[in-house]
């Protein structure tokens, strides 16, 4: 099994983009108040559903070969927020993390004063993606942030690891359990849906 590059061509561009969020839980009721009470499985995950746009020859055999050999083989595949490739605060240049346990719900980082993180926006670090939550974060004159996460730290981040910025990626695994290539025209392939779940090793 390896980790490949989604592909940069023409049918590998989504016409259609889905990020969303899988977070197990269990949830039982109270038996005097009848209040729900939910134990998190400390298990949420990033899913990713794409419509592939229709193509004509060769982009419709790259991408057969690619979806297929993906599907046969369970190799993984980085991705990343494709509507929101870098940040829409100001942080650049080379922020780097303090040390952050598994299940944490804010990041530390080392940047530039007065930096700037807004909800939404996406940074990657050992091999995950951490997206701002609301309401963001400012560096303070030191050039310390810390950025509250919309998801808990999946994997733990060492002392001093860098964070990406431009097109942070995340590992993710192909869920679509049947891959279908529809030909309507000689040479012409027809949109195709596919579904991304979130993977650790």
């Amino acid at each position: 099994m390896a980790t490949l590059d989604w592909p940069a061509g023409l049918a590998f561009q989504p016409e259609q983009f889905v990020l969303g969020v899988r977070t197990p839980k269990s949830a039982f009721v109270a038996a005097y108040t009848a209040q729900v009470q939910t134990i998190s499985h400390l298990a949420d995950r990033y899913v990713i559903q794409m419509t592939l746009p229709a193509v004509y020859e060769p982009d419709a055999g790259e991408r057969e070969a690619f979806m297929m050999a993906l599907a046969s083989g369970g190799d993984w595949v980085r991705l990343w927020h494709m509507q929101r490739p870098q940040p829409r605060g100001s942080i650049r240049g080379t922020p780097t993390a303090a040390a952050t346990a598994a299940g944490a719900r804010s990041i530390t980082i080392n940047t530039t004063a007065g930096f700037t993180v807004l909800p939404g926006d996406v940074l990657g670090a050992a091999g995950q993606l951490l997206q701002c939550a609301y309401p963001g974060a400012v560096a303070g004159p030191t050039g310390v942030l810390v950025m509250p996460l919309v998801l808990p730290v999946r994997r733990a981040i060492s002392s001093g690891t860098a964070l990406v910025w431009n097109r942070p990626v995340g590992t993710f695994q192909l869920l679509t359990p049947q891959i279908d290539f529809t030909y309507t025209q000689p040479n012409r392939q027809r949109a195709l849906d596919v579904d991304f779940g979130e993977v650790y090793a």
